[in-house]
């Protein structure tokens, strides 16, 4: 559902207000304390990955490119009103059609995490997003893929695509496994692949 240009600035706008003075503004949810405190600084400290693109942008967001400084930090969303939320590269589109939006071999790791099952519902869609994946992100570049295994949020089991053969699990350093399960509740978990050449 596209929301309101307007009401998404001012929301911005709020949230760069309090940031200023000091008080906190992030989603307090352990997916994105997870992504925030384990997955992002690995990210940032490793000399590997340079150019990072982050699907999806939302108030929640907004902060994520101070996190990724001296990198190239760039992000995606379908839904024009929440570029304010976005990277200063930001681009407005589908994660489905990467192939159109960026060159081959363009990002060293892609973060596709609340995208499944809030708007990538079939198998097509994934599969076209995977293809896309694999043609942005250069051989052996990381892809962190965070999905909620809930019947609300998981339209069809996401690992039965085909397409994932375009890409091999990877262990992760700091969570010394391919996988990582950060909340029980909403049964979020995040999952880390290495794009084939």
């Amino acid at each position: 559902m596209t929301k309101s240009p307007l009401r998404s600035k001012v929301r911005a706008g709020l949230h760069r207000c309090l940031i200023r003075f000091g008080i906190d503004t992030r989603k307090k949810r352990p997916d994105r304390v997870a992504l925030e405190k384990i997955i992002f600084p690995e990210l940032q400290k490793d000399p590997q990955y340079q150019s990072i693109l982050f699907v999806g942008c939302a108030w929640y967001t907004l902060h994520y490119p101070s996190l990724f400084g001296g990198k190239k930090f760039q992000t995606l969303e379908i839904d024009p009103a929440q570029a304010c939320f976005g990277a200063m590269d930001h681009r407005v589109g589908s994660c489905e059609e990467l192939e159109a939006i960026f060159s081959r071999g363009q990002f060293d790791c892609i973060v596709l995490n609340g995208v499944f099952g809030f708007g990538m519902n079939t198998p097509d869609a994934l599969n076209r997003t995977l293809h896309g994946i694999h043609y942005a992100m250069r051989p052996f570049g990381l892809l962190v893929f965070g999905w909620n295994d809930l019947p609300a949020h998981a339209p069809f089991p996401p690992f039965s695509v085909e397409s994932w053969n375009l890409l091999e699990p990877y262990r992760f350093p700091p969570c010394n496994s391919e996988r990582y399960s950060s909340d029980s509740i909403n049964r979020h978990s995040f999952h880390f692949f290495v794009n084939r050449p």
